[in-house]
Parts: structure tokens; C-alpha cells; sequence
């Protein structure tokens, strides 16, 4: 099948052409090499994966950073207290497509503002990346079952520094891209919390990506969490790529971190 033909140069193309398109995040390209590519990183193991990655909102994210493995009874009782609000919301789809139109609307006005130099560009896709994407989710997602392997304050300097990286490393790429049009046409549910909203976007050199964006609702709005390109899950792939930094280094969080941070430095 195509899908399991893509090449490791091929689905970065297919990334970097996301975060171009629209700060979409993409994966790391050289920094695993070749052995992260040993699994294929497809939506549907994807759609197997994101409903164990949970975030309920800030009180709960609060505790999970600030909790060992074994939560103490008074960090139990308290997610025993949220659980009821932050159970799932109701899920509509319709919203998840209102919400993905509104980013594309202010996306497509900071990359085609001819007043903004890249500096300003990258500085408002940095805001609008922390507001539209659930950055904490998504670093919790990338690092799998090494994160409730990691203490507090492992898990607390990840967060920032995976959040760092993707900032630095994708301002410069969002800044310089230009897009003709950015088209969002259906969604569906996938799952019990999220909704798989497909896109089409048409870039200024004529060149035009399909996306189907996963998204879930936090605090009351749909964030992105996930792009999937040709049937490829992009975290799902960043997934793997962290997998294979880690293996590397005996499955210690710390090294992961020093990569990050050098990357962004």
C-alpha cells in the first residue's frame, strides 16, 4: 500500500509542508535517525493510542506535573473532586469546524500581512500556537509511557522545553510560507473526546495539502492535538522519534530534554 511506501524524507516533506502551511507541528526529521521509522505511524494506531493521553483541564494538569506515580490521598480526593466537571464534554462537531475555521481565518492573515516581517510573524504564531494547540497534551502524547516514569519535576522541565522547541523550531518555517487558501469541508467524531476535522489548503506556489486535524475540547475549546497527512499520524511519528532518543539513552527523560533545549537554544 502507499502508505507503508512513504519514505522517512518523504512524510518530513509531508510534515514540514504542514507547519508551513499552517504552524502545524511536525516531527523532527534527522534528530532520531532512520530507527524511528521502524513502525508506521498511522492514524488508525493513533486513533488506538489518544484516548489514554488525558488532560481534563488546567487543576488536573496542575496535579498529574506535580504528582509522583503513586498520587498521594489528598491528590486522589482532589481528582476525584474535578472528575465529575471534567468528565467529556459534550462532543459537536460542528464546533470543532467553527473553531478550526477561526485559527485557519487568523493563520492565513499573519502569513499573507505584507506590514509583518518573519520576526512579528513567528512572535503572533507563537501566541496563536499556545492558544489553538494543547501543547501539554500533545508533549505528554510524545513522550508515552516514559512519562509516568518521570518525576514531577522531569515531567514539569519537559513540558517547557518541548514547548520551546516547537516554537523555535517551526517560528521561522510559518513565517515565510504563503497561502492561497485554506479550506475546511467536513468533520466527524473519532472516539468519545475528539473530532477529525479534514481540510484542504492550497499554498502559494499552487502546491495543495489534504490534513485531517484531530481535536479536542479543553476548558469549554477545541484545540489541535494531532495532524494526520496521507494517513500518517504527525504525533504519532514525533512519538516514535522520541522513542528512539530515549532507547538510546537507557529510557532516561533527561537527555530528551537536553536535546530540546539545545535545539531551541
Amino acid at each position: 500500500m502507499r502508505k507503508r511506501g512513504l519514505s522517512a524524507s518523504r512524510l518530513a516533506m509531508l510534515g514540514m509542508l504542514a507547519i508551513a502551511a499552517l504552524g502545524m507541528l511536525s516531527i523532527i526529521g534527522a534528530q532520531a535517525g532512520p530507527a524511528a521509522w521502524n513502525g508506521i505511524a498511522s492514524a488508525k494506531i493513533a486513533d488506538e493510542i489518544w484516548p489514554s493521553a488525558i488532560i481534563d483541564n488546567n487543576a488536573h494538569l496542575d496535579l498529574i506535573l506535580n504528582s509522583s506515580d503513586a498520587l498521594s490521598g489528598e491528590a486522589l480526593a482532589r481528582l476525584a473532586e474535578i472528575a465529575p466537571a471534567a468528565g467529556p464534554e459534550t462532543v459537536n462537531p460542528e464546533d470543532a469546524i467553527l473553531a478550526l475555521k477561526q485559527l485557519s481565518n487568523e493563520a492565513v492573515n499573519i502569513l499573507n500581512d505584507g506590514q509583518l516581517n518573519q520576526a512579528h510573524k513567528a512572535a503572533k504564531f507563537h501566541g496563536l500556537m499556545a492558544r489553538e494547540f494543547d501543547i501539554p497534551l500533545m508533549a505528554r502524547f510524545a513522550l508515552g509511557r516514559h512519562w509516568k516514569r518521570a518525576d514531577a519535576n522531569l515531567r514539569t522541565a519537559y513540558v517547557d522545553a518541548f514547548t520551546k522547541f516547537l516554537q523555535h523550531s517551526y517560528a521561522s518555517k510559518i513565517a515565510g510560507a504563503k497561502v492561497a487558501s485554506f479550506d475546511v469541508i467536513s468533520a466527524r467524531r473519532a472516539g468519545k473526546r475528539d473530532v477529525m476535522v479534514q481540510s484542504r489548503i492550497a499554498q502559494g506556489n499552487g502546491q495543495v495539502l489534504k490534513l485531517v486535524w484531530r481535536m479536542r475540547q479543553r476548558n469549554g475549546q477545541y484545540r489541535v492535538i494531532d495532524v494526520v497527512a496521507e494517513g500518517i499520524s504527525l504525533a504519532l511519528t514525533k512519538r516514535q522519534e522520541f522513542a528512539a532518543i530515549l532507547k538510546a539513552n537507557g529510557g532516561k527523560v533527561a537527555p530528551l530534554i537536553d536535546r530540546l533545549r539545545h535545539i531551541s537554544a
